[in-house]
C-alpha cells in the first residue's frame, strides 16, 4: 500500500499543472454584454444600447461540414447575410475547398481548435498546440483567422493570452440556439429569435441539419425586424463606436 501511495505522489508531482475553468459561458450557457464574459481581453466596454444600427453577429461552430456548409453558404447568399465560421482544424484539413468558399463569399473564418478539446482540462502548452495546428489548417485553406472561440466556451486564466499570442481575439456568444441537442428546426428558430437584440452574437453549429433548416426563417424574420447579419469584424467596429458614444455620454461636462 505504501508503494502505491508513493507511486501516486510521484505521478501527481510529474503531472503538468492546469489552471481552473474561468469561462462564464462554460458554466452559464451564454454571456450577456459583459465584456469579460463575451469578449474577454477586449479593450472596449460593450455598450449595445448605443449601437447606431441593429447589427447581429451570426456565427457557426464545428465545421466545415461537407454537406451542410455548402447549403448554409447558399442560404447566406440568398439573404445577403455575412457570418463568421469557427472551424475545427482537422475538419478544415479535410475540406480546404469549403474554407476557400467561405472566404470567397466574404465570410470570416475563425479558429475553434484543432480537435475540439475542453481547454480548461489541458495545459498551456497543449492549448497553444491545438490552436496553432488549427491556424495552420485554416491558412492552408486560404483563411487569415483573427477570431478564436474555445470549444464549450471553456477557458482558463491562460487561454485568452495564448490565443492572443497567435494573433487571435477570443469571442463567445449571447444567444445559444442549442441546435447541437438535435432539437426541431422550429425550436432552433424560436430560440434564436427570442434572443435577437442589437449587438447579439448568435451561436449555431453547421454540423447539424436542423440548423440548415432553421436558417432561412431566422434570416428572413430577423431581416423583417430590421436586423443586419454581419461578421465579427464588422460587429467589433460597430461596438467600438458604441463604446465611444457611451464614454462621451458618461463624461462630465465642462
Amino acid at each position: 500500500m505504501t508503494r502505491l501511495f508513493v507511486a501516486a505522489a510521484l505521478l501527481l508531482a510529474a503531472w503538468p499543472l492546469r489552471a481552473e475553468e474561468v469561462g462564464w459561458v462554460a458554466s452559464h450557457g451564454r454571456a450577456g454584454f459583459v465584456t469579460a464574459h463575451l469578449y474577454p481581453g477586449a479593450a472596449i466596454t460593450l455598450a449595445p444600447q448605443h449601437l447606431a444600427a441593429p447589427i447581429v453577429a451570426l456565427t457557426f461552430d464545428d465545421g466545415p461540414h461537407g454537406t451542410n456548409d455548402p447549403a448554409i453558404l447558399e442560404i447566406l447568399r440568398q439573404h445577403k447575410a455575412a457570418a463568421t465560421f469557427f472551424l475545427i482544424g482537422r475538419n478544415a484539413a479535410h475540406h480546404p475547398d469549403l474554407v476557400r468558399a467561405m472566404v470567397a463569399d466574404g465570410h470570416e473564418v475563425g479558429n475553434h481548435t484543432n480537435d475540439h478539446i475542453r481547454l480548461s482540462q489541458h495545459t498551456a502548452v497543449e492549448q497553444a498546440a491545438t490552436i496553432a495546428q488549427a491556424n495552420a489548417a485554416l491558412v492552408l485553406g486560404g483563411a487569415q483567422p483573427r477570431w478564436f472561440r474555445p470549444p464549450f466556451g471553456s477557458l482558463d486564466s491562460d487561454t485568452v493570452a495564448i490565443a492572443r499570442a497567435q494573433g487571435l481575439e477570443t469571442m463567445l456568444w449571447t444567444v445559444d440556439s442549442k441546435d447541437y441537442r438535435n432539437i426541431p428546426a422550429a425550436t432552433v428558430e424560436e430560440r434564436v429569435m427570442a434572443g435577437l437584440t442589437p449587438g447579439a452574437v448568435v451561436l449555431l453549429h453547421s454540423n447539424h441539419h436542423n440548423t440548415v433548416e432553421a436558417l432561412p426563417n431566422i434570416l428572413a424574420r430577423g431581416g423583417a425586424l430590421g436586423y443586419r447579419f454581419v461578421t465579427l469584424t464588422e460587429w467589433k467596429a460597430w461596438m467600438e463606436r458604441a463604446s465611444f458614444v457611451a464614454a462621451a455620454v458618461k463624461a462630465p461636462g465642462p
